[in-house]
């Protein structure tokens, strides 16, 4: 697993850093104070990324700089004092940025860039300019931003590739291209993914004052005049990135149940209305399982809500681990609904029977017990049902394994049932 290398030779600076780096970093960390150390850490990890402390006592110089350069780490310099002449020259190494050490504020700007960088490894950026040389100037400063990037050399090429490649995240297009413009291109993205998900940044070398503006009101989430400066690429492109990140994770907030962080009803009928929609029309596989508590009340009145609620969360943790192909929910209260799409009943019956048994054989510690509890699951399978018919057949299939002892699962086609004599260990006080 990479790494953030953190490089700080003053004790005071190390303890500010590691306590906000603990507390809003992303990923793992190391701290040395010296280049000897730093040197050492690299020979035995992986690093993504250092900030570097450009002064050291064995490296007074900046030399540590060239070391991680050379080792092929992407470099962030911290330094307290920066001259227009020494910040052009650490850019000029390859440095990606530099942060001034005033005060603590300057710490959290620093790990937040860090946690940039990282988001970046995972992101596949889409470059599209007819010009060779502009493309390989913008690629070499994606890259070191850790971006994933590929090539268009016109609007129609990018279209295709945004196409047949979902896993890109970011398309940064020129405005004058042959076959379809950028501006062209931007709308035709805009037809189906919208600037909260898919951002776009224009550029152009046109003197034209109104192509900002056209850029932006067809879509764009930002514009760029070519050429521009290092910082300001990188900053536009980053602050662009921590938007979108910033939306998905209040739409993803949204769509959460506070208590559980499963998924909330919402999210499920928004989900499971495209896959009823894609299992009807091209008449594949689809059934829903309802899964609910049994004697929830009873954990609730002898134990406390608060032994309630750990059941709930831990359950929850079991639930997205062994459903995580499919889409779960908390449904309400101890209920809980899955999804399975392009997998048989059959098939569908033994993962859940499966889970049944496991929920059976485990003990799960609450304040101050360890309790176990069992689970009754109704299934019911696509026919030619409304999506809601779906959820009531599943349903009824539920209260019919209440009604036959709790503990089994039952769909209309199927039905697994556990001994009469384990239906009643509800509660296993430790």
């Amino acid at each position: 697993m990479s790494k953030l290398l953190i490089i700080e030779d003053s004790v005071m600076m190390q303890k500010v850093i590691k306590h906000v780096a603990e507390a809003e970093l992303d990923c793992m960390f190391d701290i040395a104070a010296t280049k000897q150390e730093a040197e050492r850490l690299i020979s035995c990890n992986e690093y993504f990324l250092a900030l570097a402390d450009l002064h050291l006592p064995d490296a007074p110089n900046g030399e540590i700089v060239d070391s991680l350069l050379d080792e092929g780490i992407a470099t962030i310099v911290l330094t307290a004092s920066m001259d227009d002449a020494k910040k052009q020259q650490m850019l000029d190494k390859g440095v990606l940025d530099y942060i001034l050490k005033e005060n603590r504020d300057s710490y959290f700007h620093a790990i937040k860039l860090a946690n940039q960088i990282h988001y970046n490894k995972n992101v596949t950026v889409l470059l599209a300019d007819d010009s060779a040389l502009l493309r390989r100037h913008i690629r070499r400063h994606l890259e070191q931003m850790l971006f994933n990037v590929q090539e268009a050399v016109n609007g129609i090429e990018a279209l295709n590739a945004i196409k047949e490649n979902p896993e890109i995240g970011l398309l940064i297009t020129d405005f004058n291209m042959p076959e379809m413009d950028g501006i062209e291109l931007i709308r035709n993205i805009r037809k189906t993914r919208t600037r909260d998900i898919f951002p776009i940044i224009g550029l152009s070398s046109s003197n034209d004052p109104t192509l900002s503006a056209q850029f932006i009101k067809n879509g764009a989430n930002d514009f760029l005049i070519t050429p521009f400066i290092h910082e300001e690429f990188q900053w536009r492109i980053l602050k662009t990135m921590e938007e979108i990140k910033l939306i998905q994770k209040i739409t993803d907030s949204a769509n959460r149940d506070y208590l559980t962080m499963l998924h909330n009803r919402r999210y499920f009928f928004t989900q499971a209305k495209k896959l009823h929609e894609q299992a009807k029309s091209a008449h594949s596989s689809l059934n829903i399982a309802l899964l609910d508590i049994d004697h929830f009340k009873k954990i609730n009145d002898e134990y406390g809500h608060d032994a309630g609620d750990a059941i709930l969360i831990q359950l929850s943790k079991q639930l997205k681990h062994a459903f995580s192909e499919y889409t779960v929910a908390r449904y309400g209260g101890e209920e809980f609904i899955v999804i399975f799409d392009a997998i048989n009943l059959d098939k569908t019956m033994q993962i859940l029977e499966s889970f049944r048994q496991k929920i059976a054989s485990t003990k799960y510690r609450t304040t101050n017990k360890t309790l176990s509890f069992t689970l009754s699951i109704g299934v019911a399978t696509l026919t030619d049902d409304s999506l809601e018919g779906l959820i009531k057949k599943a349903d009824l299939a539920l209260y019919e394994a209440k009604e036959q002892g709790r503990n089994q699962v039952v769909s209309t086609c199927i039905h697994f049932s556990t001994p009469k004599k384990l239906s009643n260990e509800v509660l296993l006080p430790a």
